[in-house]
């Protein structure tokens, strides 16, 4: 039987997960692709963006695209709910994203082709229906075991990794929110 720490962090995932997919969903055409970062066009570029095959770009024009990309709404909300699908998925051992999704997307410096509305907003709805499938069967001595060794917080006890998932799908979900809104965008259900 879950503790009321489990239905907590369960019914704050739901919340948050559901808060991402009003941003997915009401985000407009013209900020899909901005970043949510300044970009200072007069300070020399600090990174190479990389393509899933980790090559980078040899058009300058596309890598400064890519660059922008990283920190972008799409780019952000793909990013959370990745790492959102494969902490909830911390007990198996063969995970991997949806398609179009890669297990080289979160890889260093790699900048993915931009992921459609539609499919973000279907990832979303999986990563709900994870939550809920997850957590049904989640109880406090289960969250006391360590994560799947094949699992990026290997050995870190499950409940741990969990709240520390839920502390960051909520701080890049309230960054896109708070982007969102001071461009005039708004939120649905306010």
């Amino acid at each position: 039987m879950a503790t009321i720490w489990l239905t907590s962090i369960a019914e704050r995932y739901r919340a948050i997960l559901e808060d991402l997919a009003i941003a997915i969903r009401t985000c407009p055409d013209e900020l899909w692709e901005e970043s949510l970062y300044p970009d200072d066009p007069d300070q020399p570029p600090t990174w190479t963006p990389l393509d899933p095959d980790g090559r980078p770009f040899d058009d300058e024009k596309v890598a400064a695209q890519k660059r922008r990309a990283q920190g972008s709404v799409w780019r952000t909300a793909a990013h959370i709910l990745f790492y959102t699908d494969a902490e909830l998925s911390a007990t198996e051992k063969d995970w991997a994203p949806p398609a179009p999704m890669s297990l080289h997307d979160e890889d260093q410096d790699v900048v993915p082709p931009t992921h459609t509305r539609e499919h973000l907003s279907a990832y979303a709805d999986h990563c709900l229906r994870k939550t809920d499938e997850f957590f049904a069967g989640l109880t406090d001595e289960r969250a006391e075991l360590p994560v799947a060794d094949t699992h990026r917080h290997s050995g870190t006890p499950l409940g741990e990794m969990l709240v520390v998932g839920l502390a960051h799908l909520q701080m890049h979900t309230a960054q896109l929110r708070t982007y969102l809104v001071t461009r005039g965008v708004p939120w649905a259900g306010e």
